[in-house]
């Protein structure tokens, strides 16, 4: 699950928000899910907080399966792997044009 992170900006391939991009909010390794801004917005009910002191009906971002993401690089959705250079630490590598990410 280490091929998104957060503030990766991202585009969705697959499911009923097809076409859309943004950057990633969250990232729920253990369930393999995403949170993208703009993506997935649903009404939720709150009552009065602190943080809210009105309440109401707010829009927030759901989150969405990690496989109907990908990453973009330069606005193209790009795969990514992982390469390891001798004696540094392994890096995100466009599979398409071979560049660290």
């Amino acid at each position: 699950m280490a091929k998104i992170k957060k503030n990766d900006n991202v585009k969705v391939i697959s499911g009923a928000f097809k076409g859309k991009s943004g950057n990633v909010i969250s990232v729920d390794a253990s369930k393999g899910r995403v949170t993208v801004a703009g993506v997935n917005i649903r009404k939720r009910h709150e009552k009065p907080s602190r943080t809210n002191q009105t309440g109401g009906i707010i829009e927030k971002e759901m989150p969405i399966d990690a496989s109907n993401v990908m990453l973009l690089e330069g606005g193209t959705p790009v795969r990514t792997r992982r390469t390891r250079e001798a004696g540094k630490v392994s890096v995100r590598v466009s599979v398409k044009t071979g560049k660290a990410l």
